[in-house]
């Protein structure tokens, strides 16, 4: 696998820019494309590191769900490649027609092992306070996708940044590893 982002200058950078936003209870996200209209979070709490990978450096593993990529190896641990973008809806990997070299997979720690949430681009590290999270409900999102979504906060700009859910993906892929084990 590549090397390791160097997530800690982006956290110092913004650590920075946003030192006045930072106050009680705020907490950090790492900002990301979901898709070309959706932007997703998710709380640095849950975060392990942010890598580099090639979709030709993860290996398919047959019979297994379509948003399970394969495995990919990071420093000899073998980590389950979750299609984040497929998840959210987007159209599978094996079938987009303009494929990066390179994506980014954000690495979570499941019980046994790291699951990495693969997706085009890692943006930036911002705060937001908790209690400003507004709930998604079925009427302004597809009833599949509720589960994966947490609710969302609005930037500055005014855009709907969704927070992503990352317990259900590690419940799925941990059930799935225990149906292959």
């Amino acid at each position: 696998m590549s090397q390791v982002e160097p997530l800690a200058e982006l956290v110092e950078s913004e650590r920075i820019h946003q030192r006045a936003v930072w106050e009680a209870g705020a907490a950090r996200f790492l900002r990301f494309p979901l898709s070309h209209e959706t932007i997703g979070l998710l709380s640095l709490d849950r975060l392990v590191e942010v890598i580099k990978v090639s979709p030709k450096e993860i290996l398919p593993i047959p019979q297994v769900p379509d948003y399970l990529l394969g495995i990919a190896n990071r420093r000899g641990e073998a980590v389950w490649i979750v299609d984040l973008l497929y998840l959210m809806g987007a159209t599978h990997l094996s079938q987009r027609e303009l494929v990066p070299e390179v994506y980014m997979a954000i690495l979570v720690q499941a019980q046994a092992q790291a699951i990495g949430l693969l997706v085009e681009q890692v943006s930036s590290v911002e705060v937001y306070n908790p209690t400003n999270l507004q709930p998604f409900s079925a009427q302004t999102l597809p009833s599949k996708l509720l589960p994966f979504l947490e609710g969302y906060f609005v930037d500055s700009e005014g855009n709907t940044l969704a927070l992503v859910n990352v317990d259900p993906i590690i419940e799925a892929v941990e059930n799935c590893n225990r149906e292959i084990l």
